[in-house]
This record gives C-alpha cells, structure tokens and sequence, in this order.
C-alpha cells in the first residue's frame, strides 16, 4: 500500500525503516523542517532517508495546514502513520488516507493516553509498560481501536534512558509484527473502553526542579524519571543551575536542614533530603560542590 510517514524523532525514524524493510511502499515522509533542535530530545532529519526511499519530503510545522494536505493528497496515500509527532491530526488529516491513519502511544492503551510517557510510568511507580499501535480516527488523543500491543516490565532501578531504549525496540517489532497485516486487511481492530482510560499531563523541562523537602527515595525516583534522553532532574547553587544525571538514597547518621551537602564521598556529595540523603552520582555543574553548600 502506497504509505506516507509523519515523524520527526529517532523512534519514528527506525519504525520507519522497519516499516520500508517490511514491504510498506513509502511514498512521502512528512516531517519538520531543519535544522535540528539541539534541546529537543531525540530530533531527527529524514531528508536522507526520503531520498534513499524516493519518497517526497514534505517539511511543515502544521500538519493540519491547507498546503500540507494538499501535498499529502497528491501522494494518494492509502495508508499514513503518525509515528513521534507532538501535534494531534484533524480529521480533513484523517480523511486523506484510504485504509486508514495509525500512530503509536508507548503505554498499555486505554491507561495513560497524553503526553510524557516515559517519566510518567517511572515517577508513579509502574510495574510495567508497554507499546501500543492504534488506529487514528478523530483529534482526540490515543482513543482510537488497537491493533496490536507489546508489554514491557520495568525493573525497580529502571531509568528513562534504558527504558527509552526499550520502548524504542519494542516500537520496531511491532511495527514488523503489524504492518504486513495492515497491509494484507488482516490487522484486528480492537475498541478502547474509556471508562478504563486514563491521562498524563506534558511535561515542560521546568517541571524538572528537586525538591529538597522531599523524601529522598521519590527524588532516587524523581531522577532517574527525567534523565537522559530528557532534560534531566535539576537544582540551584545560587544562581547556578545544577543538573543531576544520576542519583540513589542513603540514610545519614543525623539530620541536616533540606537541600544542605553534608558529606562529598568518591562517589559523590550526598545532600540532606525531608527524610534521608540523596548521593549525586552524576551531574552538570561548572564548579565543585563541597561540605556545608546549600542546594535549592
């Protein structure tokens, strides 16, 4: 089936491969004009990979414009995936492919449509996650009937950068698992119960900010929620931004007013927290942290 490809981040893109590799005929890729944002986390170009599919590259930052779904209709698409593309499609969108538009939501859909995934599942303290592929049928956001599903666990110490990496993969085998029997008709259709939906709220890199008065295990939670690939857990020393990479609780031997260095150890300073200490293994600073500084 002629198939148009609307992404502009590095899990769109494989699934993209995935999808050429799996016989899908790509005959345009809709995407973000250049040049990359370096502060948007896993941006991608696919100019490249327009010209070694000789698909049309269509650059546009509204989908839902008049001279996108124009370009897109010349295209006759029959079938359009919607693969790491922040702006919801309206139905003229909709409209424009014959066998249907589909995109994928990296939880257990109908729990947890919306937006920061990722973070989310590690900051309420999931078991386990997943990937679903689901069929785009109004401007509502990840409501339409399942395809298909993969569920992943997620281990006590799990952080957004492994995790990112396995939902990435598990992107990939559903995309080469399904779309042959997208292509075929074969594919089920399975409705959402929203009485069983759920929402996350965006997340804006300010909301990454510790707070000190907290107990030290929910920030252990709390960074590694908004490491890497994400703009990270951050602090202030001063008027200088701290950010942590990598943290774990301990306990200390007494109490120690919030946000106060009380010991810097090899493996890095441990700082008072509402209840326990917190070791910061990795961060970004320009300067030293030392005994007695205080974080906040």
């Amino acid at each position: 089936m002629r198939t148009v490809w609307v992404s502009f981040d590095t899990i769109g893109r494989d699934c993209l491969e995935a999808a050429a590799g799996a016989g899908a005929e790509i005959v345009g890729v809709v995407t973000l004009p250049g040049p990359i944002d370096p502060n948007r986390s896993g941006q991608r170009a696919f100019d490249d990979i327009a010209a070694r599919l000789d698909a049309a590259l269509i650059e546009t930052r509204d989908v839902n414009s008049p001279e996108t779904l124009n370009a897109i209709r010349k295209l006759e698409p029959e079938l359009i995936f919607v693969v790491g593309w922040s702006q919801l499609v309206h139905e003229p969108f909709i409209a424009l492919a014959s066998e249907g538009v589909f995109g994928m939501h990296p939880t257990l859909l109908p729990r947890h449509r919306g937006r920061a995934p990722i973070p989310w599942a590690i900051l309420s303290g999931l078991a386990r996650t997943g990937v679903t592929l689901f069929e785009i049928v109004e401007r509502t956001a990840d409501s339409g009937s399942i395809v298909g599903q993969v569920t992943l666990d997620i281990a006590p110490d799990e952080t957004a950068t492994t995790l990112f990496a396995r939902i990435a993969d598990a992107h990939v085998a559903l995309t080469r698992e399904l779309l042959p029997q997208l292509v075929a008709g074969t594919a089920p259709r399975i409705p959402q119960d929203p009485s069983r939906a759920s929402s996350w709220p965006k997340r804006t890199p300010a909301d990454g900010i510790i707070d000190w008065e907290t107990r030290a295990p929910y920030l252990y939670d709390w960074v590694r929620a908004q490491t890497r690939p994400y703009p990270g857990a951050f602090t202030f020393l001063g008027d200088e931004k701290v950010i942590v990479w990598g943290a774990r609780p301990v306990e200390l031997s007494e109490a120690a007013p919030a946000g106060t260095i009380v010991e810097v150890g090899p493996e890095g300073p441990v700082v008072a927290c509402g209840e326990g200490g917190l070791v910061l293994e990795e961060i970004q600073t320009s300067g030293e942290l030392g005994v007695g500084m205080r974080l906040g």
